[in-house]
């Protein structure tokens, strides 16, 4: 048995999001980070909606990370030959494309959230009959620009030296996992062309019930075999790290960053639930191995699959395609302090853990809320729908555009930031529905109406506690540092035989704060009927016949809440009118026969 230092055996996790690049070491015994180095990557922006990255900067800062990292494990004295294997994780669809024979890129990498692929897929849209789940029996995914086969046939039809490369078979494609791992292990002299069933799922090419590249898929696309990676596991040897200080280190373990969070937040329950929260948003039901496909708008993902011989774990996913990004475009672009200010003169309700915030809802009523409780007081009746590049789950329509209603000459910017922090809210309640329409046949009364939250933006108290008003669930955000590196950290773990579930729940689970709703359902309710009138004026954004029709009428219907009750008066009367007058009739006849 190896001897380690008192941290016990080491793990180290490459993580690679939209916006950084990170090396973390954990400790196997209590999921300690260690150490931890991060470098913010460049993001390219060329024209409206596209997003890249340069592949060599991400290899670049990665090997940076390592190597800082390393070194500071040799500061605090703790032994960095300690670590004994090291696990990837990156955000998916982001797709790369390189030359074996050279290890270089051919073109940029290509965001997952970028929708240059709009008009092919607008075409194939057109040609299956606008049946956006045309190809979900087999992928368990829409059809969106948001997964990389779109992005893989744009490189192929745009990138000139790539037809050569495919005929020559030196091109390589793959997610950010199969750069980074093909890098890791030797590049052009000996790299390992690999992925896991996470990210090759979000590559929109890979069967939902065998795990392997489906041909049908690929020849839909038109996308050959012979350039895509190996499919594994999660926690198996993809490989060896050549060269620099992990030299000879086993990478075993790879997976996606919201798969990772889930299984990072230990959410390994059927039932369980976890949202992350970054520029998007991604909220995860954990069905186990039950394969559930949607017909509400979500995504039949893989959760993970922990060994080759390990059954696969699955997961209903839905898909926000803006959350803190709407934050960092009011301050960016419109130069708005996305700040909420709140009442410092009674106890603060957004700090606390769930005993205080239950404390704070059971006793302030909810006209004391609105006058007294900090955040209630300042919310306004605007309603912002962020879809700048059109809507995710559950309508993936990619012609939807933002809007905002409601607009007075008092509005604040305090009042858009709410209503910005409010739109993610409702994003979040519509997948939360979505989940129960599809799984009908649970008992969801036994299932408890918490959600677990992680990502950047969930360490903003502001932004959590909107959501739990609008979505009306306690929401449990764990003092985890890095759930998705947690979650690869586990993930390679268990190849490595240092981890299991059943130590991780009672070893790495941490202590949370809790976010209590503060409003009412009725209050709720009014929200939600204004959400849907955004969000359908949003998806016929283009629309103008009916538009002076519809904002009257919704401005009467707000002016008077029985409105439908009584338009539905004068139908109602003649019904019943006409019924009397035929029983008269009838009673009648018969007298008049008798």
């Amino acid at each position: 048995m190896p001897k380690y230092g008192s941290f016990g055996p080491l793990i180290g996790v490459i993580y690679v999001n939209n916006t950084h690049c990170r090396f973390l070491v954990y400790s196997a015994k209590n999921a300690e980070v260690l150490t931890f180095h991060e470098l913010k990557l460049k993001q390219i922006v060329h024209n409206a909606g596209w997003m890249e990255y340069d592949p060599t900067e991400i290899w670049k800062h990665t090997l940076e990370c390592i190597e800082v990292a390393y070194k500071n494990l040799v500061i605090l004295e703790i032994s960095p030959y300690d670590i004994i294997a090291v696990g990837i994780c990156s955000v998916r669809g982001t797709t790369v494309i390189w030359d074996s024979t050279t290890g270089a890129s051919l073109y940029n990498a290509i965001g997952w959230t970028d929708c240059r692929c709009t008009s092919q897929l607008k075409t194939i849209l057109n040609n299956v009959k606008y049946n956006v789940n045309y190809l979900r029996p087999r992928s368990g995914l829409p059809l969106s620009t948001c997964f990389s086969a779109l992005k893989i046939k744009w490189l192929m039809d745009n990138v000139t030296s790539v037809p050569d490369h495919i005929t020559k078979r030196t091109l390589c494609c793959g997610t950010l996992d199969s750069w980074l791992l093909w890098n890791l292990t030797g590049a052009e002299s000996c790299g390992v062309h690999a992925t896991d069933v996470t990210n090759a799922q979000y590559t929109g090419l890979m069967n939902i019930r065998t795990l392997q590249w489906d041909k049908r898929l690929c020849e839909f696309y038109r996308i050959p075999l012979s350039i895509l990676p190996r499919i594994h596991s999660n926690s198996e040897v993809f490989g060896y790290v050549i060269g620099g200080p992990l030299d000879g280190i086993p990478i075993a373990g790879s997976i996606g960053d919201q798969p990772a969070s889930l299984l990072g937040q230990l959410s390994v329950k059927v039932g369980q639930n976890v949202c992350s929260i970054d520029d998007s948003c991604f909220v995860l039901l954990n069905t186990g191995e039950e394969l559930i496909e949607s017909q509400n708008g979500l995504i039949s993902a893989i959760a993970y699959k922990l060994g080759a011989q390990a059954k696969p774990c699955y997961a209903l996913e839905g898909a926000i395609s803006n959350a803190g990004a709407t934050v960092k475009w009011l301050k960016e672009e419109l130069r708005i302090n996305p700040e909420i200010n709140s009442n410092d003169n009674v106890v603060e309700v957004l700090n606390t853990f769930l005993g205080e915030s239950s404390m704070i809802s059971s006793s302030c009523s909810s006209s004391m809320l609105n006058a007294e409780c900090g955040l209630a007081a300042k919310r306004s009746e605007i309603t912002f729908v962020p879809a700048f590049h059109g809507l995710y789950s559950p309508y993936w329509r990619y012609d939807a555009r933002g809007t905002l209603l409601g607009l007075t000459s008092q509005t604040t910017a305090q009042n858009v930031t709410q209503a910005a922090f409010e739109a993610t809210g409702f994003q979040i309640h519509e997948i939360l529905q979505a989940f129960k329409r599809d799984a009908v046949t649970w008992d969801w009364k036994n299932i408890k109406e918490r959600l677990l939250f992680g990502g950047e933006y969930a360490e903003n108290n502001s932004f959590i506690q909107f959501i739990a008003d609008i979505v009306g669930f306690i929401l449990e955000r764990p003092q985890t540092t890095s759930p998705a590196g947690l979650g690869t950290m586990i993930a390679a773990g268990i190849t490595m035989k240092v981890v299991d579930l059943n130590y991780a729940e009672l070893a790495y689970m941490p202590p949370s704060d809790a976010f209590s709703p503060t409003t009412t359902q009725n209050r709720r309710n009014l929200l939600y009927k204004r959400w849907e009138y955004a969000v359908r004026k949003c998806l016929n954004w283009n629309n103008y016949a009916t538009y002076e029709t519809d904002l009257a009428l919704f401005a009467q219907r707000e002016r008077d809440p029985n409105l439908s009750i009584r338009r539905s008066l004068p139908g109602s009367i003649f019904l019943t009118t006409t019924f009397v007058f035929l029983i008269v009739a009838k009673f009648l006849k018969n007298k008049y026969i008798t």
